[in-house]
């Protein structure tokens, strides 16, 4: 076989997988959406919105449960990024060709004392949310408070249904 007719052959079949490409790409259907949405329930709605409609806020509460949430994500990010720096700092040590056992265990210590931080934060956050209830709404924040495990875990750490 001589090179112009291979390389003809090798033109028109990558020019056949491209029109087939761009077959797809147009008469094919869109990609699928996402298996887990982002923190939320299974309809895709997003964690402000569920709190807002589960507990009846009105606008005031949703002005100041707005307000919450800014301050809520703020300090959360913050203590991300600890956890992402001590994190970084931990594995580092695996680098040397031996560990410090003790700068080791301080590490980690951080590291918990820093999850410590978020998990409070977060309770406190329910908790001002929670606040903000007014008497008739409280009976919803307690229908809300059993499903928040399942609503706001992490994508992938879900806990099953009761």
């Amino acid at each position: 076989m001589n090179r112009t007719k291979l390389l003809t052959i090798a033109v028109v079949g990558l020019l056949l997988l491209n029109l087939g490409i761009l077959g797809m790409m147009f008469l094919g259907k869109s990609s699928p959406p996402p298996m887990h949405p982002p923190h939320g329930d299974p309809k895709g709605e997003g964690p402000k919105q569920i709190i807002i409609e589960r507990l009846h806020f009105d606008e005031m509460q949703q002005k100041e449960y707005e307000l919450l949430i800014v301050d809520h994500k703020t300090k959360t990010d913050e203590l991300h990024e600890a956890s992402k720096e001590l994190h970084d700092e931990l594995f580092s040590l695996l680098k040397g060709d031996t560990i410090n056992q003790r700068q080791n265990d301080s590490l980690v210590l951080e590291i918990a004392n820093n999850q410590k931080a978020i998990e409070d934060l977060n309770f406190d956050h329910f908790n001002a949310i929670k606040k903000l209830c007014k008497e008739e709404q409280v009976g919803y924040f307690n229908e809300l408070v059993d499903e928040l495990g399942r609503l706001f875990a992490p994508k992938g750490a879900r806990p099953p249904k009761h």
